[in-house]
């Protein structure tokens, strides 16, 4: 078994510090009182995911040339993403450039729409560092994947041994497991899962996530949400008790790349990313279009697959455009059985940023950041930023919290008192690009921890949903 190592305008209200410089103030110096009290393993570059299954790899660069010198690691990465780029779009999504979290440059593959990122690394003795988790997508996967970095060794001349995450050595030559093996190693890991989702619900527990995004959660009904959709608590008894049935959560289960495995690809990015109206942002059109490709593809290849026709029409509605399946997939979405539509996306989302959750629409629009993050759509943001707070006599009161980042907002602000979480907020306009909008400025805190939401609304009939948004914020 290979054990793998993951890795708007300005408000009114904030005229001397907005609130993301409040927090990182704030959070400046709580890690400072906390520093000394630190252990050192919390230093460690990567934490290893325990029992998933995955490739931990570090490959060893070959000499070249006529000096016989070992290429630099920056070098291979730049040749390993132009190697990547040259893959089929059905099987590499695209890749890019970058930092891993002990800023050491890193190459970052997206292969599977469930998949997270094939990482790359250079590590500081000139070898590269190879992690990848392969099992929310499945045996299928792990097999692909084995096959590509076996190919991508021998284009690069790298060779590549097993990696435990800690030494770097050539000792033991990575070799793909057999595929009995790989299943193993993947219903290893499912089966605990289910039994510990099983359990979660017996405890009351909302939908439990399941290899899904770890920054949002998902509100549609149902006990158990995976990347092709929600089951129910008689299906989890049931895959617990028949492994035929727990494969149903794997979208790439066969050694193959056939229609099933594109309308799998397709219906993952349907449940998971796509926001179900008129594209805003050319990423959206372009995401549309990558599910519009797959489903035909696969229809060209089996046309008798149980296809999505009454979501297939609307993203055609949606995006618009010529497709040569047009009449077929528009009649085949009239006869088709009325039942619950396809896309988490489709209601109220929770999105989670720093240890607060905040409900949202899932059609909004996201960035990400280490500071905050930000969902929006026409008329309507929202900016959150948390931090941890402490004082030097311990994590930092509520109260206290919001009298350093919300005492200017002064009389006439809102309060909010849910359970543990209190709050205050302050309504405003601002006009500084032209064209008035109202801002409310929310701050929410706990005992050692406080966040900051901007919520940004052009219609007056948002106000109730805006003190809403942000009465939502609570302790993920």
């Amino acid at each position: 078994m290979i054990r793998p190592r993951l890795r708007g305008g300005r408000s009114a209200v904030a005229e001397e510090e907005d609130a993301s410089g409040r927090l990182r103030r704030l959070a400046r110096e709580s890690r400072e009182l906390q520093a000394k009290d630190a252990s050192d393993q919390d230093a460690m570059p990567a934490k290893r995911l325990g029992m998933e299954p995955g490739l931990s790899l570090v490959g060893q660069p070959d000499k070249r040339g006529v000096l016989r010198q070992v290429p630099a690691p920056e070098e291979l990465l730049l040749e390993a993403d132009a190697w990547l780029r040259n893959e089929p779009r059905e099987t590499v999504r695209g890749s890019r450039l970058g930092v891993d979290e002990a800023n050491r440059p890193a190459l970052f593959a997206m292969l599977h729409p469930a998949a997270g990122d094939v990482a790359i690394v250079a590590s500081e003795t000139g070898r590269l560092v190879l992690t990848a988790s392969t099992a929310v997508v499945g045996p299928g996967y792990h097999t692909f994947l084995t096959q590509l970095v076996r190919r991508l060794g021998t284009d690069l001349d790298v060779t590549w041994a097993l990696y435990d995450g800690m030494i770097e050595t050539d000792e033991f030559l990575f070799e793909p497991a057999d595929r009995p093996s790989v299943e193993r190693d993947m219903f290893a890991w499912l089966m605990p899962a289910l039994h510990a989702a099983r359990a979660a619900r017996a405890r009351g527990a909302d939908m439990v996530n399941l290899g899904l995004p770890a920054g949002t959660r998902f509100t549609l009904p149902g006990a158990l949400a995976t990347v092709l959709g929600p089951h129910d608590e008689a299906w989890i008894e049931t895959a617990i008790r028949q492994p035929l049935t727990a494969v149903e959560v794997w979208p790439w289960w066969s050694d193959a790349t056939d229609a099933r495995y594109l309308l799998n690809r397709a219906l993952c990015l349907m449940w998971t990313d796509v926001r179900w109206r008129p594209p805003g942002i050319v990423e959206e059109a372009e995401l549309i279009d990558e599910v519009r490709g797959y489903l035909r593809r696969a229809h060209g290849l089996d046309p008798t697959l149980p296809y999505p026709w009454r979501e297939w029409a609307e993203l055609l509605r949606l995006r618009g455009g010529d497709d040569p399946l047009a009449e077929r997939i528009n009649a085949a979405a009239r006869q088709a059985e009325d039942a619950p539509l396809i896309g988490y996306r489709r209601g109220q989302v929770i999105a989670l940023h720093e240890g607060w959750s905040i409900s949202v629409p899932g059609s909004f629009a996201e960035r990400r950041g280490a500071d905050e993050w930000w969902g929006g759509q026409a008329g309507r943001s929202v900016t959150l930023a948390a931090t941890r707070t402490g004082t030097a006599g311990g994590p930092m009161p509520p109260e206290v919290f919001l009298d350093q980042v919300a005492g200017q907002l002064g009389e006439g602000s809102i309060p909010h008192r849910q359970g543990p979480v209190i709050g205050k907020a302050r309504l405003t306009t601002d006009a500084s690009s032209g064209i008035e909008v109202a801002v409310l400025d929310g701050y929410s805190a706990v005992v050692g921890s406080g966040a900051a939401v901007k919520i940004v609304f052009d219609s007056p009939a948002d106000y109730q949903w805006a003190v809403e948004t942000w009465r939502s914020l609570q302790p993920a």
